[in-house]
C-alpha cells in the first residue's frame, strides 16, 4: 500500500477511484477522527496543519503501528489523495450492547468512498465477531444502515463505493444485501472479510452481486470463515498464514492487485477445519461459550486482545485459574467446544466441507 501511495500521482479527476484506493481508505478507517468530527469536511492535506492531526490514533494497538503512522503521513502529502475530503465519520464502542463500529466517508472527485473499520483490539470488538457464529445480525449492521441513509440524504449526486477490511468488509456486504434501494451504490469491496452463517444472503437480489467483489490473500484464514457462497479473487501476499490478513503485505500492481489462481493448502485446511468446528456446535453452545470467554476476560488485567497475546506466557496462570473457577455446566461447555476444535483439525479432509469457490 505504501508503494502504491508513492507512485500514485494522478488526481481522481484524471483517474477515477479504483480497488487499490478502496483498500487504502479501508485502512484509513482504522484511525480515530473523533477529535475533528465537528470540523468536517476536511481535506487530507488539511491534517498536516491542524493540531488535532498529532493526536490521531495511528491504531497503536495494531500489529503494524509503525507502517500505519507512515501510511497516513504519506497520504496527506500524496498528489492523488491530499485533495480527498473527509466528509463524515462515526465511532461507536458500546460494551453493554456488544458493539464496535467505525466508518468514514471520503469524497474523491465524483465518488464517495465509504470505508468501514474491521475489528479493533478491544474485547468488545472481538465479542461482536464471535456473535457472528450464532446471530444473523450483529448490532454494527444497523449502525451502518443508518449512516448510509444519512449520507445518501445529504449528498444526492455522488455514487458510493463501499469497502472494508476484515469485519468491515462483512458489514458492507450485509448492507448491500439488505438496503431497500442500492441504486446509489456502484461498488462494494470486501477485503478478507468473513462470510455469513446464514445462507442465501442475496436471495431474490442476485443482481446486486454484480457490484460486489471479495478479495482474500492466498493463505487466508479470516476471509474463509463461515459460509461463503460467492466467488473470490485471490491476492498475492508477501507474508505467511494469519499475518496475510495484514494488507500492507498485499501486492499491488499498477491500480490493481497481483492475482493468483489458487489458495495455499494451509488455507484450504484451515477453512475446512474451522468451518467444520463451528458447524458442529449448536447455537446454544456457541453463544454460551462466547459469554463465558468474554465474561472471564473482563476480569483480566489486560484490556484488549493485542495486549493479551503479547503477554501470552503471563496469561497461562490467570487462564487456568479462570477455568477452574467456572461453574460445572460452563466447564462442560468449554470442554465440549475445545474438544470439537481439536477433532475438527484431526478429521480427514474429505469429510469436511469446502464451500468457497475460487476465481482469479
Amino acid at each position: 500500500m505504501i508503494g502504491y501511495i508513492k507512485k500514485a500521482d494522478e488526481t481522481f479527476k484524471k483517474s477515477p477511484a479504483n480497488v487499490a484506493d478502496a483498500l487504502l481508505m479501508s485502512w484509513v478507517a482504522y484511525f480515530d477522527f473523533s477529535d475533528v468530527k465537528d470540523r468536517l469536511p476536511l481535506k487530507f492535506d488539511d491534517f498536516r496543519y491542524i493540531n488535532e492531526f498529532k493526536k490521531l490514533d495511528p491504531y497503536i494497538s495494531s500489529f503494524v503501528p509503525r507502517y500505519s503512522r507512515r501510511f497516513l503521513r504519506l497520504m496527506t502529502n500524496s498528489p492523488r489523495f491530499k485533495e480527498c475530503e473527509l466528509l463524515a465519520t462515526e465511532y461507536i464502542l458500546d460494551k453493554k450492547r456488544d458493539t464496535q463500529f467505525a466508518v468514514i466517508a471520503v469524497k474523491c472527485n465524483k465518488d464517495i468512498i465509504v470505508a468501514v473499520r474491521g475489528t479493533d483490539p478491544s474485547y468488545t470488538g472481538w465479542k461482536e465477531d464471535f456473535q457472528m457464529s450464532f446471530k444473523n445480525k450483529i448490532n454494527s449492521y444497523s449502525h451502518m444502515d443508518a449512516f448510509i441513509k444519512r449520507l445518501i440524504k445529504k449528498y444526492k449526486k455522488e455514487n458510493l463505493i463501499l469497502c472494508g477490511h476484515s469485519k468491515g468488509g462483512n458489514i458492507c456486504t450485509y448492507l448491500l444485501s439488505q438496503i431497500d434501494d442500492d441504486s446509489r451504490i456502484s461498488k462494494v469491496y470486501s477485503f478478507d472479510g468473513p462470510g455469513f452463517r446464514a445462507k442465501g444472503l442475496f436471495k431474490g437480489k442476485e443482481e446486486r452481486l454484480e457490484k460486489y467483489t471479495k478479495f482474500i490473500p492466498q493463505s487466508s484464514v479470516v476471509g474463509v470463515l463461515f459460509s461463503n457462497e460467492t466467488d473470490v479473487k485471490i491476492i498475492k501476499s508477501r507474508s505467511l498464514l494469519l499475518m496475510q490478513h495484514n494488507p500492507f503485505e498485499w501486492v499491488i500492481k499498477d491500480n490493481d492487485f497481483l492475482y493468483l489462481q489458487k489458495r495455499t493448502i494451509s488455507s484450504r485446511y484451515l477453512e475446512q477445519s474451522l468451518n467444520y468446528w463451528i458447524e458442529s456446535l449448536n447455537e446454544k453452545d456457541r453463544e454460551r461459550f462466547t459469554e463465558i470467554i468474554f465474561g472471564e476476560l473482563d476480569n483480566f488485567k489486560t484490556q484488549d486482545i493485542t495486549t493479551f497475546f503479547k503477554t501470552l506466557l503471563l496469561q497461562v496462570g490467570p487462564v487456568w485459574k479462570a477455568y477452574r473457577g467456572l461453574e460445572k455446566d460452563d466447564k462442560k461447555v468449554v470442554n465440549r467446544v475445545v474438544k470439537r476444535l481439536f477433532k475438527s483439525f484431526l478429521m480427514k479432509p474429505e469429510l469436511k466441507k469446502l464451500p468457497m469457490k475460487e476465481n482469479a
